[in-house]
């Protein structure tokens, strides 16, 4: 039997200006599962800090986060991955050498940063008018820095999922980019971005496409599933390449609306995600 399965990023996607899934989007998503298609996240995010963007009854499937490193079915985790304790520690040098705001993922904690560095991630968020980065990761930046970075003095051994990095001028991310690309393989890392003003790096071998894959290998449905996903950005890249049914947002930049069979008709901030949900599945 044909299942239908909906991957959906979260940031520009589902998320609306104040980085929340909406009570509407919480709602269409309800619905579309009743219909028996099943619905995953498939973000960028840590799992650990999905709770606070959506609604107390969001409800999918599963999510799979950190850009692939990590799977969850009904709350078991399915898959994992983690970056070498040798890779974290070098690309944090490097991020101090070249002057790069960081945060650093461990699974099911805090993110960390190291106090020495605090001072230059401080001095990354003051406001400047002329910068490029977008008001949601701005938000999403302040947020962190508030309540969500736990402050050490060595990084502790332990297994971290991803480490994002942050300029707010897409020229220094463009430059710090090109110090990493060639280190890739040297640090068994694989690397993407979600705006142009940030940058994460993963264990190698890892991106959404990978964990769609493994999800569909779970349930045993690899040649049975029509597949869709909705995405808005570069890490959003292979996730679109690898499904049947493509769908890009209108807010995405015109590079990633050429991998999309259709483009929604309204934005991230019109709910536009739900609305296409609403008239693929529900308009019978």
């Amino acid at each position: 039997m044909t299942t239908q399965v909906v991957f959906l990023d979260m940031d520009g996607t589902i998320l609306n200006e104040d980085n929340r899934v909406t009570n509407y989007t919480t709602h269409i998503i309800k619905e579309v599962r009743n219909k028996g298609v099943k619905v995953f996240l498939a973000t960028g995010r840590a799992y650990d800090e999905i709770h606070y963007l959506v609604p107390d009854d969001f409800e999918v499937d599963g999510i799979l986060s950190s850009n692939g490193a990590v799977g969850y079915i009904d709350g078991e985790e399915i898959f994992k991955y983690q970056l070498e304790m040798d890779t974290v520690h070098k690309l944090i040098d490097l991020a101090e050498e070249h002057q790069i705001y960081y945060e650093l993922f461990p699974y099911h904690k805090d993110r960390i940063a190291l106090n020495r560095d605090k001072a230059l991630l401080v001095l990354e968020l003051e406001q400047s008018d002329d910068a490029d980065v977008e008001i949601n990761e701005w938000k999403s930046r302040l947020e962190a820095m508030k309540d969500k970075i736990t402050w050490v003095d060595e990084i502790p051994n332990d297994a971290y999922s991803k480490i994002y990095f942050f300029k707010k001028y897409h020229t220094d991310i463009d430059r710090w980019e090109k110090v990493v690309e060639p280190l890739k393989e040297t640090l068994n890392i694989s690397i993407s971005n979600s705006t142009p003003c940030n940058l994460e790096t993963m264990p190698k071998g890892v991106n959404k496409a990978t964990a769609i894959q493994k999800v569909l290998t779970h349930f045993e449905i690899e040649e049975d599933a029509i597949t869709y996903a909705i995405g808005d950005s570069d890490n959003d890249r292979q996730m679109l390449e690898h499904v049947d049914n493509p769908i890009v947002m209108k807010n995405a930049p015109d590079h990633i609306k050429l991998l999309g069979k259709e483009v929604t008709q309204l934005s991230n901030l019109e709910n536009g995600a739900a609305e296409f949900l609403k008239l693929k599945f529900l308009s019978e």
